[in-house]
């Protein structure tokens, strides 16, 4: 069992992390809108206030968010992934963002010795 987190739980997030969670891993997660987590938190999700709670709890870090300024929201600042984002982690984004800020992602994330992988999924 790996210890998995995931910010942005809405359409598309939500059906992605309840997998994880019948999957058998320990996930944690976090959202805008808590009621909309809420059917996964009353499957087993633990529900975290802020991005960096979730990367400092979870071993692999998955993001879903609509758009360059939503993920910079959620990674930036200090309760962003990136502040809590432990060395030798992994964090997958899965937002459909541009080119740019995927790259500026990926160097501070290696910057603090963790590792990136860019994975947009496009769909409704």
């Amino acid at each position: 069992m790996s210890s998995v987190g995931f910010v942005g739980l809405g359409a598309m997030g939500s059906r992605i992390a309840g997998r994880l969670l019948d999957s058998g891993n320990e996930l944690y997660g976090t959202n805008r809108t808590r009621s909309k987590a809420q059917p996964l938190i009353d499957r087993g999700l633990r529900w975290r206030e802020t991005p960096r709670e979730i990367a400092a709890a979870a071993e692999i870090v998955f993001s879903m968010v609509t758009d360059d300024a939503a993920l910079e929201a959620i990674t930036l600042g200090p309760d962003g992934i990136l502040a809590g984002l432990q060395e030798g982690n992994v964090y997958v984004d899965m937002s459909t963002v541009s080119p740019r800020v995927s790259r500026e992602l990926a160097a501070r994330v290696d910057s603090l010795g963790a590792q990136m992988l860019d994975a947009p999924v496009s769909g409704s």
